[in-house]
């Protein structure tokens, strides 16, 4: 399996050691040192924790069929990393997102939430 930072470098670290022992929420994993995501064809990239600018918890909706169908409520756990870029990785269930952020939290206790003027609110993605 390769690994590629997106952003930053795990210096002195076992990337694939920290990756099996990350803990996995949906699509992606929480590791000691790094967030990481699936990468196309195999593989995974990751984003260190110690390059994570703040971390929250945004309500949202999707419509799986398009604008005319349905919408379902999903919980978006937005990371904020190299001062302007995001990522938003999305879960069904509440509990799981609560519980990602515990762990980014848990790790990184002096991350901040939200930034600024951003709206936490509802959105359609």
């Amino acid at each position: 399996m390769a690994f590629k930072a997106m952003y930053g470098a795990l210096p002195d670290t076992d990337v694939k050691a920290d990756y099996r022992e990350a803990v996995k929420f949906g699509t992606f994993r929480i590791g000691k040192e790094a967030l990481y995501l699936p990468a196309f064809p195999t593989g995974a990239e990751y984003i260190p924790l110690a390059a994570l600018d703040s971390a929250w918890i945004q309500k949202s909706t999707i419509s799986p069929k398009g604008c005319c169908g349905g919408q379902f409520p999903v919980f978006v756990l937005r990371v904020r990393y190299g001062n302007e870029l995001y990522q938003n990785l999305t879960l069904d269930k509440e509990q799981d997102a609560n519980r990602a952020l515990a762990l980014i939290q848990e790790r990184r206790p002096e991350l901040p939430g939200a930034p600024e003027g951003k709206n936490i609110g509802s959105s359609i993605l």
